[in-house]
């Protein structure tokens, strides 16, 4: 009898612990019906611009004006992910693990731009002895972001490729949610809650990306193009999590520089963002900058 006690009481607390009261959502995982995510416009690297002395190095300051539209960018086929017993419980093992909830289809999710009107770098190129060149970025745009590059400078065109980290930016986000409240291995989710509106403003974001660059240079006057594959990363603090599988998005920049001197740098171009998840439209951001070097 005792025995029996002790088992019972363990399984009330795995139930209490796991599923917060038993008949509560399991560890607050949302699934969302239409929501809207305010992501950062990066700002992509085009190089230096003209060709660099062997062996050397070169540092400097630009100042960003932005301008990017209000327009919403409305997306198709994002999917909630699949929930699996093992997602809310580590020691399931993939034999004993099964569905809860199945992978479904959002029916309006939207991407918001954001890009701050002013944005701020520093960046630091070197060029090698063989025409290898390099360099990294910091900056703000309008959250702190970090860039590391690497390729070839010659004469008249530079061409690499970059990583680029997105830290602290911030957006609203607004979704509408439903969370499942009973679920059977059987059958999966049996019971759902109503739906629920969650909305905040300056939620945490994170972006992880890679592009490329190329520009084509003469008489200090310079033509650059530089896409940029990105995938904004939403930090969770809800106090329950969403299982979107959020869209990559294709970031692409176009534009000319010039050098009016040896230190004094400005330019002019526009990004624009696409994705294979866009519902149509065009998203351009515009853009001028000036440049101190040393």
């Amino acid at each position: 009898m005792r025995h029996f006690h002790l088992k019972a009481l363990l399984a009330g607390f795995s139930c209490a612990v796991l599923f917060t009261g038993c008949s509560n959502p399991i560890y607050r995982q949302g699934n969302l019906t239409q929501g809207t995510f305010e992501i950062g416009v990066p700002d992509n690297f085009t190089g230096v611009g003209k060709e660099l002395p062997n062996n050397s190095s070169i540092k400097g300051f630009s100042l960003s004006l932005n301008y990017t539209t209000k327009d919403e960018m409305k997306m198709k086929d994002v999917h909630n992910a699949e929930l699996k017993e093992s997602d809310i419980d580590p020691l399931v093992s993939d034999d004993d693990d099964y569905t809860i909830m199945s992978r479904t289809k959002i029916k309006d999710f939207r991407y918001k731009r954001n890009r701050f009107p002013v944005s701020f770098a520093f960046t630091h190129l070197f060029k090698s002895s063989n025409a290898l060149s390099g360099g990294y970025s910091i900056g703000f745009d309008p959250g702190l972001y970090a860039r590391v590059s690497g390729g070839i400078n010659k004469e008249h065109f530079e061409v690499g490729a970059y990583f680029d980290l997105g830290l602290y930016d911030l957006g609203d986000v607004s979704f509408d949610y439903y969370e499942c409240t009973t679920y059977t291995k059987s059958t999966g989710c049996t019971e759902t809650s109503e739906v629920k509106h969650f909305k905040e403003k300056n939620v945490w974001q994170v972006r992880l990306g890679g592009g490329a660059y190329t520009s084509f240079y003469w008489n200090s006057f310079a033509l650059s193009y530089s896409p940029m594959i990105y995938l904004p990363a939403i930090e969770q603090d809800f106090g329950f999590r969403t299982r979107v599988d959020l869209p990559f998005v294709l970031s692409q920049y176009i534009g000319a520089s010039k050098w009016i001197n040896n230190h004094w740098k400005v330019s002019l171009g526009a990004t624009l963002l696409s994705s294979l998840y866009f519902n149509g439209g065009v998203y351009p951001t515009a853009n001028t900058s000036l440049g101190y070097w040393f």
